[in-house]
Formats: structure tokens, C-alpha cells, sequence
């Protein structure tokens, strides 16, 4: 060993020695370059004298290079890795495929810029250096070269009080560029659609500003002479005016969600456009882009004049349109679609095949789906059913169990096999069925071909809680009580954000139960039930777990030494009873799996168990996660609404 020691210090010396003589050939003494290195590295900043780095890049952004564009001048929006380096305008020329931007800096801060890292540059020799101009307000200016738009590129700044190079990436929006930017045959147009002159329907994403705002979709689309316009209907009533390629577009109603008629420059591509908001204390314009996707172009449904849309805030796998004279588009998932029209008003004529008409506020509900009914609970909108899918003692919602004493609901059999004479006899006006009856397409072909509209729901296809939640605005406005349902909606988000999770340490959590065949069920990462737990404070435990390719699944089986070497340490753990039986006591729990004993949690007693009443009543979901966060912390009493403690 000290034989090899020896040989590596012969080995650096005679590096060293030769890198000297080669210094001192090139005409530098070996110690001004040494000096020269370390004050190249002194001038380079440090992570921890930067404040926090932000990602420039978006998900689904392609690069866009200078032969796409022609040539001109552009004022364009720059995102920056820093809050430090203030870009307060820029400028984008292109010229014969080649780009510069000019950087408009809120201040006199920065002396260089130099495309590269901070470390390059403070080796870089001063020629290579990009300088400040100054304008007539003082402020700098930076010239760059551009090799593409929607690609970050290094930029490295000095700082002229610092004295130091600070690392900083910096991207130019190509979803800021004007239509007429782009080279011809770059955009999709209505010429390239072979669209004829008429009115279609379109999809449309509106994206920008602090994401909660959005527009209708699918939107109306009129094509004539080649041109085509687009009626946006925003989300909100605040708007007064859209700029659209420097034009501005008023508002074409008075009452309702404001909604513009626009030129739509092209399909496929993030076209900017700004929309001016009174919402605020001060008027304020915001930069929006708008994406009208060519692949869903299709013939308008006749009748259906759209008026607005719900404003949703978590839920994802429902839409809702509202349309002149009460009626109302109702898209579920990726493809069912329904219109909810009024008891009295007549159905539009030529509607599609695939949409399903439903009157509002329908009597003698079949509701096959056992997780909604709380939200006809909640609603106080009860006596709207008058069939389920689930027997008496199956219930836990008190309500529902003495309106089948009193006969006032029936069953009508199971989702797979309900009762049609039954059904018919009675009248039922509506088929409230879950994803299971996709496994029995025959009994929803039988219902619909009898008469009997059917929704198939799918909250419990919703990623977060408050999605799932958030389909009591559905039944709201299905049974007539909307304004009802947003209060309570309202009510249960404030519960959720006073629940406090800034803890230093949070604990682990383990949800699962012990199947008959001996494996343990877990939640999948991105459940419901798991981000109700992070929400409150937790971190799920097996939050890297990979359970496959089916997306669909929400929890997974694994073998038992698996389960072990993720949960024994575990600070505490839930056992789900809805699904695998009430336990009476810790004893119970240990009888199922003599593993269990080892764990930490059990050690310590902090092992709880769900009461059935979590899953039947969604509807306290925000108070289950409050009782989450007083599990967590060592605040909850033995008993509560949806948990209880083994002993």
C-alpha cells in the first residue's frame, strides 16, 4: 500500500512539473496562472448565495428553431430559472433563420452576461463577454444570440455589486409569437382541414395566467370563406375585453360568463391571446394561450346554444356546459355525453345517437352506485330515489336505512341484475350505475333499451380527494339543489385548509388490511385515500410502490415479507375494516399475521382502524382528513367519526 502511495505522488509531481514547463513556454509564470484559476473560482457564486432555481421548461414544449419563423422583430415573454434577474421585456429578431434577443433588465445590476455556465464564464477571456447598453432610463440591456425558442439555455450574469457570475437559465415563449411569425405552412389552417364553409364544435384548452381561469369546451367553430372565428366563453363574468394579433374584441353578451367571438389563426398550436379581468382591485390584462385541437373538429349539435360552463376546481372526470333555455351538457370521462334538459322543455332535434337525454330533477332514481347516495343525503334530496342497488343491512347511512324500513326505497336487485319489471312498473326516470356495469354491458343495454336513461358515474376515477368531492356540484345541479352543493363544496374546502401540516418531521403511514389469502391490500401511490393522507400531514408509505400497468387499480395486493419491509417502521398504522371485516382489538389484528408484532407501530399502540361509515359517506371527507391530521399528531381521542384506536 505505501509502495502505491509512493508511485502516485511521483505520478502528480511529474504532471505538475510538465504542466509547469508548458505555463512557462506559453510565456506565463506557473504562479499568475495559479493566481488566475483561483480567482476564477472565487468569482463564481456559490448554490447557497443564490436564491431558490426554478424550472423554465414545460412539460410538452418542442423546441423551435429560426428556419420556423420569419424574419422580424417580436416582442416576446422570457421565463428566467431566478427571481434575480428581472428580464422586464424582450425583444426577438430573427433574421434568415438566425435569432437574437434583446433583454430589457428591471434594473443596472448586471455588468456581462455570457452564454454558458457561471464557471465558464469566469474563465472566459472579456472579448467573449456580452456587455450592458444602457437606455435612456438607465437601465441595462443584454443582446444574445438564440439557437431556439421553448429550449432553456444557460446564461451566465455578473453581478456588479457581488462582483461574482450567478448561474441562471433562461427560456423565450414561443407561445408568445404572433400568428404572422410563423413561416407559411407551419400552422394548421382550416385550407389544410379541407374544412368547408359551416359551424362545428372544436375542443379548446385556455392555459396561463394563475390556472384557475378556463373556457368552455368544446367551443363553436364557424368557418367562412376560409376564415375561421371561434365563440370563447370564458369562466368567469369579469372579463371586458380579449386582444387577439393586437385586436381588441369586446364581449358579444351582457348577462352570464363573458364570452368573445375571435379569429382563430390556426389549429395545433398555443395561440397567445389576452384577456382584461375587473375581478381584481384594478382592471388587469393577462396573457393566456389558447390550443384548438384540429383532431376533434366536428359538426355542431343543432339546438344547443352554449351559455357557459362550471367553473370546476378539482374534479376532472366530469364537464358541464350550460345552453340557452335551461338545458345542459353534461360530459363524463372521455366520451359519455348527456343532455339534462327541464322537465317540460321539448328535446332538440338531430342531437347525436351518442348523447343520452335526461330530464332534471328525475323521480324514481335506481341508484346502483352505494357511494353516491350520500350526496343525495347531503343535498337532502332522498326522496328522489326510490330503488337501490344495496340491501338494507348493508347500509351504514342511518337516513337510508329507515326510508327501506318505511318502504319509501326498494331494492331493486344488484347493478347486474336489477328488477325491469319493478323498474317499469314505477317508473324509475334515471339509472345511476358505477364502472362496474361495464363488465355487464347487457344489463346497461337492457336499461336504455326499455327507457330508462343510465349515467354511468366515476368519481372514483378522481386522482384527489376534492375531485372526488367535488361531484356533489353534479348532483346539485342534477336534483335542482346547485346553490346547496357549492355551499357545502365551499364549506368542506375551508375545513381541509385550516387542517395544518407544516410539522418538521411528518410520519409515516400505512393503509392497508390483510386479505384471506394472506397478502396485505395497499393503497397505490396517487390514490385518494393516499393523498388524503399526505394532505393531512402524513407520508404515505409505500409511496414509490409500482403496481402494474392497470391505471384503474387503486390498491394492490403484496406478499407479506413485502408489506413487512415497508410498514414495520411505520409510525402508524390504519387498518381498512370497510373492506376486510371490524376489528374488536389489537389482539384481533396480531391473530392474522404474527408479523405484525415486530412493528413499530404496533410497539407503541398507534394502530387505528376505519369505521364502514368512511367510504358510504364521502361526504365527511373533509372531516376525515381532519381527523387524519389528529392521528398524525398525537391529538385524537380514542373514538372518532370515521376512526377508532385498537386497543
Amino acid at each position: 500500500m505505501e509502495f502505491k502511495r509512493q508511485i502516485t505522488c511521483i505520478f502528480m509531481a511529474a504532471v505538475f512539473f510538465s504542466l509547469t514547463l508548458n505555463i512557462c513556454a506559453s510565456g506565463a509564470s506557473a504562479d499568475s496562472i495559479t493566481e488566475g484559476i483561483s480567482a476564477a473560482a472565487d468569482q463564481v457564486a456559490d448554490p447557497s448565495e443564490m436564491t431558490s432555481v426554478e424550472d423554465v421548461e414545460e412539460e410538452g414544449m418542442t423546441p423551435l428553431t429560426g428556419e420556423q419563423i420569419a424574419d422580424g422583430v417580436y416582442p416576446v415573454l422570457t421565463e428566467c430559472s431566478s427571481s434575480m434577474f428581472p428580464i422586464e421585456n424582450c425583444l426577438l429578431t430573427v433574421e434568415s433563420g438566425k435569432m437574437t434577443a434583446k433583454l430589457y433588465m428591471g434594473g443596472k445590476g448586471y455588468l456581462y452576461v455570457y452564454p454558458g455556465t457561471a464557471e465558464d464564464a469566469a474563465k472566459s477571456r472579456e472579448e467573449d463577454r456580452i456587455p450592458f447598453e444602457e437606455t435612456e432610463e438607465g437601465t441595462h440591456t443584454f443582446t444574445i444570440p438564440v439557437e431556439s425558442l421553448d429550449k432553456g439555455f444557460s446564461l451566465a450574469a455578473y453581478s456588479k455589486k457581488k462582483e461574482k457570475w450567478y448561474d441562471r437559465t433562461v427560456l423565450i415563449r414561443a407561445d408568445s409569437l404572433p400568428a404572422s411569425a410563423y413561416q407559411e405552412g407551419f400552422l394548421t389552417t382550416a385550407a389544410d382541414l379541407m374544412l368547408s364553409d359551416g359551424v362545428y364544435e372544436i375542443d379548446v384548452t385556455l392555459e396561463g395566467g394563475s390556472g384557475k381561469a378556463s373556457v368552455a369546451s368544446p367551443a363553436s367553430l364557424t368557418v367562412k370563406d376560409g376564415e375561421c372565428t371561434a365563440e370563447i366563453i370564458m369562466s368567469s363574468s369579469k372579463y371586458d375585453y380579449m386582444v387577439v394579433n393586437g385586436e381588441r374584441y369586446d364581449p358579444v353578451n351582457t348577462e352570464g360568463n363573458s364570452t368573445f367571438i375571435i379569429p382563430v389563426s390556426g389549429f395545433d398550436y398555443k395561440m397567445p391571446v389576452a384577456a382584461d379581468t375587473t375581478a381584481m382591485s384594478r382592471p388587469h390584462e393577462i396573457s393566456y394561450t389558447l390550443f384548438f385541437d384540429s383532431s376533434t373538429i366536428r359538426e355542431q349539435e343543432s339546438g344547443l346554444k352554449k351559455t357557459g360552463s362550471m367553473d370546476l376546481y378539482y374534479a376532472e372526470q366530469f364537464a358541464v356546459d350550460y345552453c340557452e333555455g335551461g338545458a345542459v351538457l353534461l360530459t363524463i370521462g372521455e366520451d359519455d355525453r348527456y343532455v339534462l334538459l327541464p322537465p317540460d322543455a321539448e328535446t332538440p332535434e338531430e342531437l347525436p345517437e351518442e348523447v343520452s337525454v335526461i330530464r332534471l330533477q328525475p323521480e324514481n332514481i335506481y341508484l346502483a352506485s352505494s357511494s353516491v347516495m350520500d350526496y343525495f343525503r347531503e343535498l337532502d334530496a332522498l326522496s328522489l330515489i326510490r330503488f337501490t342497488g344495496t340491501k338494507q343491512n348493508d347500509w351504514s347511512i342511518p337516513e337510508v336505512r329507515s326510508a327501506m324500513e318505511a318502504n319509501k326505497i326498494l331494492f331493486a336487485g344488484k347493478y347486474s341484475s336489477p328488477d325491469y319489471e319493478l323498474l317499469l312498473g314505477e317508473g324509475c326516470g334515471l339509472a345511476i350505475e358505477n364502472t362496474m356495469i361495464y363488465h355487464n354491458p347487457e344489463t346497461l343495454e337492457m336499461l336504455e333499451r326499455i327507457g330508462i336513461p343510465v349515467i354511468v358515474e366515476k368519481s372514483s376515477y378522481e386522482k384527489h380527494p376534492l375531485g372526488r368531492l367535488e361531484w356533489i356540484r353534479l348532483y346539485g345541479l342534477l336534483t335542482g339543489k346547485s346553490a346547496e352543493a357549492d355551499v357545502f363544496f365551499e364549506e368542506s374546502m375551508k375545513i381541509i385548509r385550516s387542517v395544518s401540516t407544516d410539522a418538521d418531521r411528518k410520519p409515516r403511514i400505512a393503509f392497508f388490511y390483510l386479505t384471506s389469502s394472506g397478502y396485505a391490500n395497499v393503497r397505490r401511490p396517487g390514490d385518494y385515500i393516499t393523498k388524503m393522507i399526505e394532505m393531512s400531514g402524513g407520508l404515505y408509505a409505500f409511496d414509490s410502490l409500482e403496481s402494474g400497468n392497470d391505471e384503474s387499480l387503486s390498491s394492490v395486493n403484496m406478499q407479506m415479507e413485502s408489506f413487512y419491509e415497508g410498514a414495520k417502521d411505520a409510525d402508524i398504522l390504519i387498518y381498512n375494516s370497510t373492506i376486510a371485516g371490524e376489528l374488536n382489538s389489537l389482539d384481533e389484528l396480531l391473530g392474522k399475521s404474527g408479523l405484525l408484532e415486530d412493528f413499530k407501530a404496533v410497539r407503541e399502540g398507534r394502530v387505528w382502524c376505519t369505521n364502514h361509515d368512511m367510504f358510504q359517506q364521502f361526504t365527511g371527507a373533509a372531516e376525515m382528513m381532519r381527523e387524519m391530521n389528529a392521528i398524525f399528531y398525537g391529538k385524537a381521542e380514542d373514538e372518532m367519526s370515521y376512526f377508532y384506536r385498537l386497543k
